[in-house]
């Protein structure tokens, strides 16, 4: 059995090759950059129905220049941004584009159980990996053939991350232990 250190170098690796590949099947000009026509495209290549407000959303959301697009430099530090964000509240909506592209390994323009099970083992190891996989495909059984659209994909991403905000503590929702008493004795 790999070690967790081991399984971590390789995820690295896979993940950096995983992530240039999103960005060279989203930039489909290969000016370097993805602007909102770019991802529209890819959206009605995948079936997936969205506003144009919608998409030029997206990149401005990630679009630290304010140039209309997301340069390769954009796209790695929000890509990483949102991997290692631990509140929730970070933009996810371009990332959840890239998950499913990165996870679609085939390119066949759906997310199978079992392409999705290779990069969440090397991310979350064996002892998460069912209940990420259920979470996003409501089962971790390889033989149900199970695979998502983008649009399925993003709902379910989406739906985890509500229930992921929801369930945090905030101030309005936070009870107070009862006080102790001091007992003199």
């Amino acid at each position: 059995m790999a070690s967790a250190a081991a399984r971590e170098r390789f995820a690295r690796k896979n993940e950096a090759d995983d992530l240039r590949r999103a960005f060279q099947t989203l930039d489909k000009k290969r000016d370097q950059r993805i602007d909102a026509d770019e991802l529209n495209q890819v959206f009605m290549a995948l079936g997936h129905k969205t506003k144009r407000g919608e998409v030029e959303d997206m990149i401005w959301e990630v679009d630290e220049d304010c140039d209309g697009a997301v340069s390769w430099v954009e796209f790695q530090a929000m890509y990483h941004r949102c991997r290692n964000d631990r509140t929730g509240y970070e933009p996810r909506r371009l990332f959840n584009v890239v998950e499913f592209v990165m996870n679609d390994k085939d390119d066949s323009g759906e997310v199978s159980l079992e392409e999705a099970m290779q990069i969440m083992y090397l991310r979350y190891g064996r002892s998460l990996l069912d209940s990420q996989l259920e979470e996003i495909f409501g089962t971790s059984d390889l033989n149900s053939g199970k695979t998502l659209s983008l649009t399925e994909f993003l709902r379910s991403l989406h739906a985890n991350q509500v229930k992921q905000l929801r369930s945090r503590v905030t101030a309005k929702s936070y009870k107070a232990p009862p006080p102790t008493t001091k007992r003199r004795g």
